[in-house]
């Protein structure tokens, strides 16, 4: 599967197919019944033949390409993730036409078998890039899964596992965990707007767990952080991978304990208790933040 900056570059004809689909289904339908209408969407609709790209086009030097190896259902694929004005590797691999797909968007609006596709895919894409020399000695690193220097054992699904043939270092792939937490007030819930999200798009209490700390402790500090209040009774509820970089998003509810809620100036600009009747843009459907959020208007959480 190819990568270019946030897109997914797809072949062309895979894309008009995507368009045709999305135009067909019933739009109201599809938005009280995520992901229902695409059942017809697979992983194989958007990936490239694996003959289709020369494997000269990769190596160890500083400007080469790299690529990370993983299975889905039984196959396997390979990952790649171009800078965002690299038009030299689909010239000389030949692959045209193609066309560029947002890769949220590739991987939250069709169906969830191509959902969990494109999230794994897009996560092996960003390993390659950022493991492709050694963080000890400097020397390029190598496949180590049914690598016979490989000492240690590994799983046969352990994909991804990079190895240094200098120092003889194993390295997994990367995650950053993130907790994200839905703070509710009776029948409020509050969200925030990043100065990075676009319009008026406001979301979830949401950080990264720092070195040495708990996810609760995390929860209540990025809280505090951010808005300004203590929170109580917090309760783990789902969990999502969100490569980009590469995130594990961890979420929460948690009950509101004290304080006056206010943006903090610097990452939030605005926040608010929001109800059903008067939501602000949220993110997308298919994100965890999104489920959280109309899992609690739904009426769910009542027993936490």
């Amino acid at each position: 599967m190819l990568f270019r900056g946030e897109d997914c570059l797809v072949p062309a004809q895979a894309a008009d197919q995507l368009q045709s689909i999305a135009v067909s289904a019933d739009s109201a339908a599809a938005s009280e019944a995520h992901f229902q209408n695409f059942k017809e969407v697979s992983p194989a609709l958007v990936s490239w033949p694996a003959e289709a790209i020369p494997l000269s086009l990769f190596s160890a030097e500083p400007d080469g390409y790299s690529y990370s190896v993983f299975t889905y259902q039984g196959v396997v694929y390979g990952a790649v993730l171009l800078k965002h004005d690299d038009d030299d590797f689909t010239k000389a691999a030949g692959l045209e036409p193609f066309a560029g797909i947002p890769s949220r968007h590739l991987a939250l609006s069709f169906s969830l078998d191509l959902g969990r596709f494109v999230l794994l895919a897009r996560a092996h894409a960003q390993w390659a890039v950022v493991s492709r020399f050694c963080g000890a000695c400097g020397a390029p690193l190598v496949d180590a899964n049914g690598n016979e220097d490989v000492q240690e054992p590994l799983d046969d699904h352990a994909y991804g596992t990079r190895f240094c043939p200098r120092c003889k270092r194993l390295f997994f792939p990367r995650m950053s965990p993130v907790v994200i937490v839905l703070v509710r007030k009776g029948e409020k819930i509050l969200l925030e707007h990043n100065v990075r999200f676009p319009g008026n798009r406001h979301s979830l209490v949401a950080g990264f767990v720092e070195i040495g700390e708990t996810l609760e402790e995390a929860a209540a500090r990025e809280i505090r952080e951010e808005a300004g209040i203590e929170v109580k009774n917090l309760r783990y509820v789902r969990s999502q991978p969100w490569p980009f970089p590469d995130s594990l998003m961890l979420g929460f509810v948690a009950d509101w304990a004290g304080g006056e809620a206010r943006p903090d100036g610097k990452e939030i600009d605005h926040l608010g208790w929001y109800t059903a009747e008067n939501l602000p843009e949220l993110p997308m459907k298919g994100s965890i933040a999104r489920w959280i959020i109309d899992t609690f208007m739904a009426g769910g959480f009542s027993n936490f």
